[in-house]
């Protein structure tokens, strides 16, 4: 960055995997959107379609971060966010444009409610709020819903009325701005858990994941709502969701619901071994944390040696 140049106020943050057309148009359109000062981080997420390539040619000012292999999401995110300078993060899905300057109205209200410390805009499909900026963290009722492929989903929270705003549960990364210091004290995603946990541990350290309903993004063209596949990656995220912040008696019947789940699925052809592989990962890594080993009929509780 030139001496000229205003340092950024906020570092926005995508993620792509194979969106070229998509990531090309939202980049542009909120490089024209807003005056805010601002730097652009791209993850190219093991693309196919020469995003990459596409990225350096049209915006020589973005950085560009590739991964050769797909990451998982909240890994990508904090790969990306480790590279920003600025006060502030602003995650956002590829593809989204502003409506007005989105940006700029985040970060007002953001500027102006210091004590929240993160917060979310509405993204719309077909000028209806999709309802995938906001979430519920897992629950018991939600685990049920998923576990059995019902089509009712309270986790994303149905009935709240977006157009007013206010504190809510939790946030998504489809569009997410947090202040950088309250990032780097949670220490980013947890990668070994549903991103809702993020703004769960928000929530315990005194900030209030807020929506701002003025502040609207359009997905062009129109994404449809993603659903939700049941693996036995998802039934062990919940699982380890449910030991971190869950009491001992809804760990326990969260656990028995998954243990169902995941026999299921091991019927259908995906093995229990691949959950225990899983397992092995997460025990070698840094930040011990109670955990779920799981045997041949059910979820054990295995609490890992703290430091």
């Amino acid at each position: 960055m030139s001496s000229s140049q205003p340092a950024p106020v906020v570092s926005i943050v995508s993620v792509a995997h194979n969106a070229r057309a998509g990531l090309l148009r939202g980049l542009g359109a909120i490089q024209s959107g807003t005056e805010v000062p601002a730097e652009m981080i791209v993850v190219d997420n093991g693309s196919t379609d020469n995003t990459a390539a596409a990225v350096r040619h049209a915006f020589r000012d973005v950085t560009l971060i590739r991964q050769d292999e797909p990451l998982p999401a909240p890994a990508a995110l904090n790969l990306g966010a480790a590279s920003a300078r600025a006060p502030w993060l602003l995650f956002l899905d590829p593809g989204l444009e502003p409506v007005g300057d989105a940006v700029r109205t985040l970060l007002e209200h953001a500027g102006s409610h210091p004590d929240e410390r993160l917060c979310t805009g509405r993204t719309l499909r077909d000028g209806v709020d999709d309802g995938r900026t906001v979430e519920a963290a897992p629950s018991l009722l939600g685990t049920a819903c998923l576990a059995l492929s019902l089509p009712f989903d309270p986790e994303r929270l149905p009935r709240l009325d977006r157009s007013i705003g206010g504190a809510v549960p939790a946030l998504t990364p489809r569009m997410l701005l947090i202040e950088r210091d309250l990032w780097d004290m949670l220490g980013g995603f947890d990668e070994r858990l549903p991103t809702a946990d993020l703004s769960v541990r928000a929530r315990a350290l005194g900030a209030r994941p807020t929506l701002v309903p003025d502040a609207r993004m359009t997905a062009n063209p129109p994404s449809p709502r993603p659903a939700r596949l049941v693996s036995t990656a998802l039934l062990t995220e919940r699982m380890a969701f449910a030991h971190r912040h869950l009491t001992p008696g809804r760990t326990r019947a969260m656990g028995l619901i998954l243990s169902v789940a995941a026999l299921a699925r091991s019927v259908a052809g995906e093995p229990w071994r691949s959950i225990r592989r899983r397992r092995s990962t997460w025990l070698s890594s840094q930040a011990p944390m109670p955990f779920v080993a799981v045997q041949t009929r059910s979820f054990v509780r295995r609490d890992l040696p703290q430091p």
